[in-house]
């Protein structure tokens, strides 16, 4: 009994594995089942078994998307305690996984081109840009934002650097540009929203 659990939990991991390499690659509409199965190496029925739809194979990749980006905040915390710090590191976190996470770079496309549903917290924008937006918060009751600095201001800037970086990405923009991009952005903002007098120790 444990042997099949075993095989069917290995199964399980190719079909999500080849399934966000499929939607990185093809794109989600583009991408099918069959292609899926077949990069897989398993057969239609095992795939039917698991994932009775093409959605629900989605949500599983962008599921595994998430426990990635939890990971990647978690472990800049454990290094920093500046709020505002573990942000501009995660932005930079996040332009290299664009371009070497099959389940970040598969969850982009899923939020772009899938059409059959609202966006659910897991997506690619609600999910980086919500996360990112706590560590906003984070740093507002650290008192490390200057309190002349509006919530919705601060939000705009983070959302321009997730969104710029992610298109730089789709674009082909090598990763040290896009490291470079994000530290003429952060270098360019960060004095404006720390508090006065304060200094800037913070890496761009």
């Amino acid at each position: 009994m444990k042997a099949k659990q075993d095989r069917s939990v290995r199964t399980l991991e190719r079909l999500i594995t080849s399934a966000a390499e499929q939607f990185a690659d093809r794109g989600f509409i583009r991408a099918t089942l069959s292609d899926v199965s077949v990069a897989a190496g398993v057969t239609k029925g095992a795939l039917f078994f698991h994932f009775a739809t093409k959605d629900e194979l989605a949500d599983a990749v962008q599921a595994r998307g998430e426990d990635v980006c939890e990971a990647v905040i978690r472990g800049i915390a454990r290094k920093e305690e500046v709020s505002l710090q573990v942000l501009v590191d995660a932005t930079h976190e996040l332009n290299r996984l664009l371009r070497e996470d099959p389940f970040v770079r598969a969850g982009v496309r899923i939020a772009r081109e899938r059409t059959s549903e609202a966006a659910a917290p897991s997506d690619f924008y609600p999910l980086w840009l919500g996360r990112l937006w706590d560590l906003l918060d984070e740093a507002r009751r650290k008192d490390e934002l200057d309190g002349q600095v509006a919530d919705r201001s601060a939000r705009t800037l983070v959302t321009a650097a997730v969104c710029g970086v992610e298109v730089l990405a789709s674009m082909g923009v090598p990763a040290d540009e896009g490291d470079q991009w994000l530290a003429g952005l952060w270098e360019l903002f960060l004095p404006l929203l720390l508090p006065p007098g304060e200094p800037n120790r913070l890496r761009a």
